[in-house]
């Protein structure tokens, strides 16, 4: 696996332990208070020329799914890997984009509560880049793969609400990826699979053509995310602060989702409800449901 992407072993001369070895010694000296200005630049520089390198995957995926590396080191790591996605994608082969989108998964799979903030949100992110190249397309089990980790920890389900958060805005909300642009057709198509009821689909579209089949379950997203914000309610929500952030992602998620579901899957998942009995509870922010509440008005 680890020369699948490298076309051809170490780049510029440098075996993989001397380039690992001296991305260490540049983030050193970038994140050091007492470097100067020169050396910072001179080793951010290498950074950068180092996602350029044919084996920079490779780097990434090291540097990232190693838990004994600084979380900087990891989240340089994950960098290398992001760039790899957003700017050589076309570039690979389809055996090159499995190897790289196996790496991405094994990676998100492993998150954890000990896992900086900022650690999980790049993770996050990364799925979604991969998914706006290739979801419905190449990679039609993405729904499943999300169920499963759902079914997993407090930190996964909220892993798994970011990432359809950030599906969500990509697609329907922001209007300005020129990747989503591209395949909007497809990824929207999928995005109202998953998170809609099947019965609500059939119903609103009786006669729809058949097309990959991308969806893990019946109940669809709406459906999941709003009985999650209903169990974090009848929860210790203000005393487990793995329940209160599973609330607010919870949340965050229909804010975005509802101006594109369909009306009738916001009635069958019973959005309405949930986002109400928000309303009765201490932690105020959970409480502050207003902007989801005018938009299920």
């Amino acid at each position: 696996m680890a020369t699948v992407l490298s076309n051809g072993g170490a780049a510029q001369g440098l075996a993989a332990e001397q380039v690992l070895g001296r991305i260490h010694d540049a983030l050193t000296i970038v994140h050091s208070p007492t470097s100067t200005n020169q050396s910072r630049q001179e080793a951010q520089s290498f950074l950068e020329e180092i996602k350029t390198l044919p084996t920079a995957p490779e780097h990434g995926f090291t540097l990232s799914s190693d838990r004994t590396k600084a979380p900087i080191v990891r989240h340089y790591g994950l960098s290398l890997l992001e760039h790899a996605v957003k700017h050589r994608w076309n570039e690979y082969s389809p055996d090159q984009r499995e190897y790289l989108r196996s790496w991405v998964l094994q990676l998100c799979h492993g998150v954890s509560k000990e896992d900086p903030t900022y650690l999980r949100s790049k993770k996050a992110q990364l799925w979604a880049e991969i998914a706006k190249r290739c979801w419905a397309d190449e990679w039609t089990d993405m729904d499943e793969l999300l169920v499963r980790l759902w079914q997993e920890t407090p930190v996964h389900k909220e892993f798994v609400l970011q990432i359809l958060e950030m599906l969500s805005d990509e697609i329907f909300n922001n209007g300005e990826d020129a990747v989503v642009a591209i395949r909007e057709g497809a990824l929207s198509k999928a995005c109202i699979e998953i998170f809609t009821p099947s019965a609500v689909l059939l119903e609103a579209f009786p006669n729809r053509q058949n097309g990959p089949n991308v969806r893990c379950g019946e109940e669809g997203w709406l459906a999941r995310v709003t009985q999650l914000i209903g169990e974090c309610l009848n929860g210790d929500l203000e005393q487990n602060e793995e329940v209160k952030a599973c609330a607010i992602r919870a949340l965050a998620v229909l804010n975005s989702a509802v101006a594109w579901v369909l009306p009738k899957a916001i009635d069958a998942a019973e959005c309405r409800p949930a986002a109400c009995s928000c309303l009765a509870v201490s932690v105020l922010s959970v409480q502050k449901v207003d902007r989801l509440l005018l938009s299920l008005q």
